[in-house]
């Protein structure tokens, strides 16, 4: 360590000796007179001597203190100097301990642990947990500053999977004091991991449905019950049984996964108790149910009309006949309508009947929400309406053109179903089927619709588009386009008349012209019909 004069040395640079053996160093000075020979001081007991003033070799003897420092002094002529370090004290590494490991659950997380007792440098220490090749964690103490021997622990969660089963754990720990020391290693016996898969509950089934999840199965006297208790995406194999009032039962063969029991028959009602039970490494499932044996008949229901008219009322009465089994509940529907909820027999009802009101329906049920049997009597109802027409039923006018194909199209609503007839002006209409209309269906018509509960109308107009030949007009205009042909026959005569006189005298003045000699130029171009004149 440097000093205000001068430099005082110690070789090594790092004092690192092992507990309880002795450490060779020197303690030398740069100053040239020193006034007297170094001087050490230490909590270890030692030996020293000096070769020189400058130079003074120690010997520290079964170092057993494990915190600890070592100063040398020199005192010359410039002053004092002084170097001081820390003397590292390192035990032998022990055995790593990696704590036993149980059967683990595949993606559940558990913690290992592994134990390195009296580490001491810890801060020089690294621990590496291996599952096969790979590296789970690695942890390192830079940072701890304590000398001191203490045990190391380092834990670490690992969620592992089934393909993991089989594989290696171990713990390795390294004590690094390099380049100064040695490299010290040790390595944990590896431990095989035994990976099982228990994901769910076993399955009761039966009848090939899952049971449900209120654990009933509700069976009628002399109904048998065939069960299956199973398991699923378990690893690897599961025991698997099936007890009846806690007595195992005895199963068909089949596979480790399963156990089947098939013809289980009572016939009287009671109850018992199923347990479907599982075991897979460590972890047992199990799954409950309760059979309740019934004498389950069927609802009888009654109702006071058949053939209702609609709106009135039919009264009726749903019951179980005697020596029923308790418990076993009655409803009555109408359509898709509860009329009368679950109660016990017998139930009595009212329904004022409407146009829709055409299945009646008694169910029974037994208590529970399992696999619950139902029984059930149906009454059909044909309810009768009286006719109805609207507009959508029946348009209230029909524009057609004479000659065109057409078709009345006028219904009505009601049961039994209405028949529907047009009349009007002395004349039925047809009704429903295409007919060729003429002129004489126009006018007014009276639809009625009937049946046996009444009659019922409505007025329809129709209208039939004609046209019909003028003769008088056509010969009219025969006559005038004549006269018009003959007028212009005429006019064209006349004139045609008069252009042949006017051509006839010039040709008379022209040859009076050359006969006297005084045919001019002039003359010449009116011949030629250029002159004044010339034009007819």
């Amino acid at each position: 360590t440097p000093c205000s004069a001068f430099e005082v040395t110690l070789e090594p640079l790092v004092l690192l000796v092992q507990y309880g053996r002795s450490l060779n160093f020197s303690c030398s000075t740069a100053c040239t007179d020193p006034l007297t020979p170094g001087r050490v001081e230490t909590a270890v007991r030692y030996n020293s001597h000096s070769p020189s003033n400058t130079v003074t070799e120690v010997t520290l003897l079964n170092v057993t203190a494990w915190n600890s420092t070592v100063q040398c002094y020199f005192n010359c002529s410039q002053g004092s100097g002084r170097a001081e370090a820390e003397l590292i004290v390192y035990g032998p590494l022990e055995q790593a301990e990696l704590e036993a490991i149980p059967q683990l659950e595949a993606g559940h997380s558990h913690n290992l642990s592994c134990r390195i007792p009296r580490v001491s440098p810890v801060r020089n220490l690294t621990v590496t947990l291996r599952l096969g090749d790979s590296t789970l964690h690695t942890a390192t103490f830079q940072g701890h500053s304590q000398q001191q021997p203490e045990e190391v622990l380092v834990t670490h969660a690992v969620t592992v999977r089934r393909e993991d089963h089989g594989q290696n754990v171990t713990c390795q720990a390294v004590l690094d004091l390099q380049p100064h020391g040695p490299l010290l290693t040790t390595t944990s016996t590896a431990q095989v991991l035994d990976i099982y898969e228990f994901p769910e509950d076993p399955t009761l089934t039966t009848g090939g449905a899952p049971l449900e999840t209120t654990g009933e199965i509700h069976l009628e006297t002399g109904e048998e019950l065939n069960v299956t208790c199973s398991v699923s995406n378990v690893f690897p194999t599961a025991n698997v049984t099936l007890l009846l009032d806690h007595y195992p039962l005895q199963p068909l063969p089949g596979n480790s996964q399963s156990v089947a029991v098939r013809g289980l028959l009572w016939e009287h009602p009671e109850r018992h108790h199923l347990l479907c039970s599982a075991q897979v490494g460590p972890r047992k499932r199990t799954t409950e149910a309760v059979i309740y044996i019934y004498k389950f008949p069927p609802p009888q229901l009654r109702v006071s009309n058949r053939v209702p008219v609609v709106m009135s009322n039919v009264t009726g009465n749903c019951t179980l006949p005697y020596g029923h089994s308790e418990g076993i509940q009655l409803q009555v529907t109408v359509g898709q309508r509860q009329l009368v909820p679950w109660r016990y027999s017998p139930l009595f009802f009212t329904l004022t009947v409407t146009e829709n009101d055409t299945e009646l329906r008694c169910e029974a049920k037994l208590p529970g929400e399992g696999r619950v049997p139902t029984r059930s009597d149906v009454v059909t109802l044909s309810v009768t309406t009286p006719p109805r027409m609207d507009a959508n039923d029946c348009p209230p006018s029909y524009k057609w053109t004479e000659g065109q194909e057409v078709t009345l199209r006028c219904h009505a609503r009601g049961r039994p179903r209405p028949v529907v007839t047009c009349h009007g002006n002395g004349t039925t209409i047809p009704v429903g089927r295409p007919y060729i209309v003429t002129r004489n269906y126009s006018g007014t018509y009276w639809c009625s619709a009937t049946n046996v509960l009444g009659t019922t109308g409505r007025s329809v107009v129709v209208t039939v588009e004609y046209w019909d030949v003028n003769v008088g007009a056509v010969v009219a205009v025969a006559a005038v386009l004549a006269a018009a042909a003959v007028g212009g026959a005429v006019t064209y005569r006349v004139y045609y008349h008069k252009k042949k006189i006017r051509q006839y005298k010039l040709q008379k003045e022209q040859q009076r012209l050359l006969a006297m000699g005084q045919l001019t130029e002039a003359a010449t171009a009116a011949q030629n019909g250029s002159a004044p004149g010339s034009q007819p």
